[in-house]
């Protein structure tokens, strides 16, 4: 059967599709994380261990990573939460620190609502959720972590990150945390909508470019 298969082309000692290989990262767990100069890419560049952080794909087939829980030697018990944005270029096998702290519990800096500015950063926080619209840009929702104050639960907090510009933007919801919805009347569009304060909802980016979110643990 192996010379047939051999015959074939089908080598048994040649990788196949569906095989996984290792692209970085330790080998061990718990491993603190290699930041290097932000916005600059290197080979030694790695995210830290950590927990229920967020993910986006961008049109370019890059992957970007934000937050999460901090994960070490303890593992049991909340350690803290992460602000920091990394991008993954799988062309070049290189991450690059892209935006946030390089440490534990940053509160959030949120400027003016709507307003993008290089200092505007989401505090840390950890199991939020996101999309990507049309455009390219990336989006963020609640979960668990700090406000502007340095407050930690639940908050409702909507942000829009622009890669092309590398600015944080705060687009609406509260800059605090464990706040209540404003629905309005269902159906109808209105700039006091809200959903409240939650950690855990699902998401979706229709056709058409629009967010949508359903549930969650919250207010």
């Amino acid at each position: 059967l192996v010379t047939f298969l051999i015959l074939l082309g089908f080598s048994p000692l040649t990788s196949r599709a569906g095989d996984w290989t290792w692209m970085k990262g330790a080998d061990t767990r718990l491993q603190p994380g290699t930041y290097g100069e932000m916005g600059v890419p290197d080979p030694g560049n790695t995210p830290g261990a950590r927990d229920s952080a967020v993910s986006w794909v961008d049109s370019s087939g890059n992957f970007w990573l934000f937050g999460g829980e901090l994960l070490n030697e303890y593992e049991y018990g909340f350690q803290g939460n992460f602000n920091d944005l990394w991008r993954y270029q799988p062309e070049t096998n290189n991450w690059t620190w892209m935006k946030g702290a390089n440490f534990e519990g940053q509160p959030g800096f949120y400027g003016e609502r709507g307003i993008p500015n290089p200092a505007n950063t989401p505090g840390g926080r950890k199991k939020a959720f996101s999309w990507m619209d049309n455009e390219g840009n990336l989006w963020l929702f609640g979960g668990f972590g700090s406000d502007k104050n340095g407050s930690i639960n639940r908050l409702n907090d909507l942000w829009r990150y622009q890669p092309e510009t590398g600015n944080w933007t705060w687009m609406t919801g509260a800059d605090i945390v464990n706040q209540r919805g404003i629905y309005g009347v269902k159906g109808v569009p209105d700039a006091a909508n809200t959903p409240g304060a939650r950690r855990d909802p699902v998401t979706w980016v229709d056709e058409d470019g629009n967010l949508w979110l359903f549930g969650g643990g919250g207010y």
